[in-house]
């Protein structure tokens, strides 16, 4: 049938005729182009010039060590052997940084030996500038410098530029194998090493050395900072009248003048002189610093085991020494004016023990006794106001607890007026009074001023108010009654006024703990003294405990027994402490 018929070669060319037809007759063409709306994008400068530099240097393609290819990247560079050991990742355990990178050379230049010469193509290496050819000279210096120091523990140091630092750490951790070291500790170590074949029985450490070697790299030279040594020891003073530590000259404030005889001092000797002078001799040192546990008057002594101390020697030659040997040339050198003993090596650490620790003191005190009139007596037992308010605005951080503070009450005073009737000096008083200072006083007072001594006495007697009465001076029993009695007396000591110059105007608490040992004699003018001891807490005032200080310290000997109490001489007795 007709349409069973295969089709014929010529209708297979209609139909491709038909289809040719629509093609050109342009179907489905169009003048649009997808691409015509989008804009080129504006290439970034810096993107093109670090495409063009890796490129031309082929960075993206090399790898960071131990790989072949980053080994050959630094041999190229003219990277010397030490940082070839140090940043190669070869580094096989005994091995120095040297003998390391020689082997990576090594291996290099098996596969590429035309980088023979690298290392004079490229003089100056890239991660230590060269630094590594000077561990010889350095170590030399380092080992001059240390020959006239008694040295047993070492420390090195370096001071490098920073910018340095920092290009160096750039190249290692873009070149370097992971983990490599830096160069500071590495140079460090090398010089080290070198330095440990001569030093015989010195140890090279990394904290709490005796000499701590700053090697500058920029100027290839070596500060040393000498660590300074520390004395322990306890020290009596067996004459008054010496300072513990250095006072200067108040004529020069120590520049040295006619009147200190050019030494800087007000007084010739003090405690820390005659300790540290003998020892800066022996230690062969440049200075002397002396830190004792608390401090006496210059006119007091120091007896009983002595008082705790650690003297500092600055920039010492010498640190070892024999401690009986050393106690010895002290006390000679100091001719009977301090005693030391209990010598030992000491540390910085113990220094700041020795400041903060409070320790109970006995003191031994001897005072004759006057009479006390009615309006002496309102002064020293007139009431003390004390506040919690902040009266000098000071800041609101809190102050650092000072020795003997701790757990104390600090306050400060707020000023009371005391209101005493006017008074004359009395008969005795006034036949007492030479006839010049009669004279003076009754022209003060517009008063006639001629007449014998008793016409001035008695003119002056009926001219000005009467003296205020006078107590009785108390008997023997009653005053040992009332020194017995101190014990545990709670004390309310303000700043005494001979001190308020350098001390904060404060009010602080202190505690007698005991009193023992009270006793009366007659001195060779009649006078009775009386002499007591008394432990007492760390920082009380003792001379003022005994005479009032003007009613700053409350309660006092002087108000207890209604007498004027005059200080013959105060020694402390033992200092409660180690």
């Amino acid at each position: 049938m007709a349409g069973n018929e295969p089709d014929t070669a010529d209708d297979i060319e209609d139909d491709d005729d038909d289809w040719m037809k629509y093609a050109n007759a342009g179907f489905g063409e169009t003048d649009y182009s997808l691409w015509d709306d989008v804009e080129p994008a504006e290439e970034d400068e810096s993107h093109q010039q670090e495409v063009a530099m890796q490129l031309g240097t082929h960075v993206e393609e090399i790898p960071r060590a131990p790989s072949p290819a980053g080994h050959k990247h630094l041999v190229r560079k003219g990277t010397c052997d030490a940082c070839l050991g140090r940043v190669g990742g070869k580094r096989m355990y005994g091995q120095t940084l040297e003998e390391a990178g020689l082997g990576v050379r090594a291996s290099v230049l098996e596969r590429d030996t035309h980088l023979a010469n690298a290392r004079e193509e490229q003089p100056l290496c890239p991660f230590c500038e060269n630094l590594f050819e000077e561990v010889d000279l350095l170590a030399d210096i380092i080992y001059d410098a240390i020959e006239p120091y008694d040295v047993g523990r070492l420390q090195l140091g370096a001071r490098f530029p920073k910018d340095q630092i920092e290009e160096e750490e750039k190249l290692r951790k873009r070149f370097g194998a992971g983990g490599s070291d830096a160069l500071k500790p590495a140079l460090v170590e090398g010089i080290g090493k070198r330095l440990k074949e001569r030093l015989g029985d010195i140890k090279l450490v990394n904290d709490k050395p005796d000499v701590l070697a700053l090697i500058d790299v920029l100027t290839l030279t070596v500060e040393l900072d000498v660590r300074a040594v520390y004395v322990y020891g306890r020290y009596r003073k067996l004459e008054r009248g010496i300072p513990q530590t250095r006072w200067p000259c108040r004529a020069c404030k120590g520049r040295g003048c006619e009147r200190c005889n050019f030494t800087g001092l007000q007084y010739e000797k003090s405690v820390q002189d005659l300790v540290g002078n003998p020892m800066i001799e022996i230690f062969e040192g440049v200075e002397h610093a002396f830190h004792g546990m608390g401090r006496e008057d210059i006119d007091v002594r120091c007896l009983g085991r002595g008082r705790p101390f650690v003297l500092e020697i600055k920039e010492p030659r010498k640190r070892s020494f024999n401690a009986e040997k050393l106690a010895e040339i002290i006390n000679a050198a100091a001719n009977g004016s301090i005693e030391v003993s209990s010598i030992r090596p000491s540390t910085r650490s113990e220094v700041v023990r020795i400041k903060d620790t409070p320790a109970e003191k006995s003191y031994t005190v001897r005072f004759t006794i006057e009479p006390m009139n009615e309006a002496e007596y309102a002064v020293l037992t007139a009431p003390v106001d004390m506040t919690k308010a902040d009266v000098q605005n000071r800041s609101k951080k809190r102050r650092r607890q000072r020795r003997g503070d701790k757990g104390s009450d600090r306050t400060k005073p707020l000023e009371t007026p005391i209101v005493v009737a006017p008074a004359g000096p009395s008969e005795d008083e006034l036949k007492r009074m030479k006839k010049d200072e009669l004279v003076a006083l009754a022209e003060k007072h517009g008063l006639k001023k001629t007449g014998k001594k008793d016409d001035l006495v008695q003119r002056i007697l009926d001219a000005l108010p009467p003296a205020p009465a006078t107590f009785d001076l108390p008997d023997d029993e009653t005053i040992l009654k009332v020194l017995e009695s101190l014990n545990g007396i709670k004390l309310a000591q303000r700043t005494p006024e001979r001190v308020a110059h350098r001390r904060s105007d404060l009010i602080r608490k202190r505690t007698v703990f005991e009193a023992n040992s009270p006793f009366i004699e007659i001195n060779e003018e009649g006078q009775r003294e009386i002499e007591i001891t008394l432990r007492c807490e760390s920082g009380t005032y003792v001379k003022e405990t005994v005479h009032g200080d003007s009613g700053r310290t409350q309660p006092s000997v002087a108000a207890l027994i209604k007498a004027k109490c005059n200080v013959v001489w105060l020694d402390v007795g033992d200092i409660h402490a180690d």
